[in-house]
């Protein structure tokens, strides 16, 4: 098989593996949450933007890409191989191979006299591999990354490569942005345009040596529209805020430089710290998303709490589109494709009232105080960072709160004349 046809393979495992349809039917969502599931298993972090190069790969066409070692290796290892070679050896398919009936040759009982000296070089080798091998881990321990705010969304970013050796390195800045670093030791500055809860690793040739979270607060709730890799943040709150809900004007697309026409997402978020513990908790919020008010196929709609090591996250559709329907918590991912989402299935051109608890990471769904869907997970959320209500056009939410296992409320929004903090 030629390389071409590895990767191919690679593809079509990876699509089995995680079960989220075919990845033609993939949206960015998908490749974050992919990215994040191989840097997990194997501390390698690829990009949105490289996996989509990958994974969107037109099998006939007469080019292909193919990426760098590393990311074979990483790819190879998600999939449970130790390395892309050994993918490789064990993914051998010759299409015009016919099968060959071997007759065994007859077994011959001998005895051999072992040399014991023959086994001496071997062992040396090994034990110097060993040994060079503690002495790079020790090596790729010793990179520093220091992140400080300096106004605003400007973060300055310190960083020190000067004790181990590499060939390219690059500081993850997440959702897909790199920013490669062109000398062993020094300092740069970011603006962060929007507001969230970024996940940022410090890479040596393709190899996480440093990790830190940093969140980028909203003051209160914001909305993001994106369409296809553009995301406006729009500024004017009037746009969004009105009615006494949340809920952006959907003649105003064309304004903040958006095609109508076009497939569009809504998000309207709220970054800050919620002192509540994603593992134990209960959300509650109204949510709404229709064609008369801006909405569009199938009318996803999504409710998420970011944390700081994982996420919270229940996506919605109307009846009949449950393919489209996702759960994430923790290192759950399920969709609609491959699980039985139905319940997910409800009518959005009416007001929903969704709750969602969690306890003790048993998660229970709840529509207008009906229990429809209850999972688990294992892996620890954290506290909350932040929450993003996205929707598939423009939808609405009202009537947030956000409530501690005694039922107090930790925070609530009802969106009357001003936006709340």
């Amino acid at each position: 098989m030629d390389n071409r046809s590895y990767i191919l393979r690679c593809i079509a495992l990876i699509e089995q593996k995680v079960d989220w349809g075919k990845t033609h039917d993939w949206v960015d969502y998908d490749f974050k949450n992919l990215s994040d599931q191989i840097f997990e298993s194997t501390k390698v972090s690829i990009s949105v933007r490289t996996l989509k190069r990958i994974v969107r790969q037109v099998p006939d066409a007469e080019g292909y890409y193919e990426p760098q070692m590393a990311t074979k290796n990483a790819l190879a290892i998600y999939l449970g191989f130790r390395s892309w070679a050994d993918f490789k050896q064990s993914n051998v398919i010759e299409p015009d191979q016919k099968s060959e009936t071997i007759t065994p040759a007859p077994a011959v009982n001998f005895k051999k006299k072992v040399n014991y000296r023959n086994w001496i070089l071997p062992i040396i080798i090994i034990l110097l591999c060993v040994a060079v091998y503690l002495v790079w881990k020790t090596q790729r321990t010793s990179a520093e990354l220091t992140i400080k705010k300096v106004a605003g969304n400007n973060f300055a970013f310190r960083y020190d490569l000067k004790a181990i050796k590499y060939n390219n390195a690059t500081v993850d800045l997440d959702y897909g942005l790199f920013r490669p670093l062109l000398t062993p030791k020094g300092e740069f500055t970011y603006v962060f345009k929007l507001p969230d809860n970024y996940r940022l690793k410090l890479l040596a040739d393709g190899v996480v040596l440093a990790a830190q979270n940093i969140q980028v607060v909203s003051n209160g709730w914001k909305c993001v529209v994106q369409q296809g890799l553009k995301e406006v943040l729009v500024g004017d709150t009037s746009l969004f805020n009105s009615n006494q809900v949340l809920s952006l004007r959907p003649d105003k697309i064309r304004s903040i430089g958006l095609d109508p026409s076009e497939d569009y997402w809504t998000d309207y978020r709220n970054i800050k710290d919620f002192n509540i513990d994603g593992d134990n908790l209960i959300i509650e919020v109204d949510i709404k998303n229709d064609l008369k008010s801006g909405g569009i196929d199938c009318f996803d709609s999504s409710i998420e709490y970011l944390a700081e090591s994982k996420t919270g996250r229940v996506k919605f559709v109307k009846p009949g589109c449950a393919q489209f329907a996702s759960f994430d918590f923790g290192e759950v991912h399920y969709n609609g494709n491959f699980h039985d989402l139905k319940p997910f299935g409800i009518n959005l051109s009416q007001w929903q009232k969704v709750r969602i608890e969690v306890i003790k990471k048993q998660v229970n769904v709840f529509i207008n105080g009906v229990s429809i869907y209850k999972n688990s997970y294992h892996e620890p959320i954290g506290n909350v960072k932040g929450i993003k209500i996205k929707f598939k056009g423009v939808g609405a939410i009202d009537n947030f709160r956000i409530m501690n296992l005694k039922k107090e409320v930790i925070y609530g929004a009802s969106f009357d004349d001003k936006i709340a903090d």
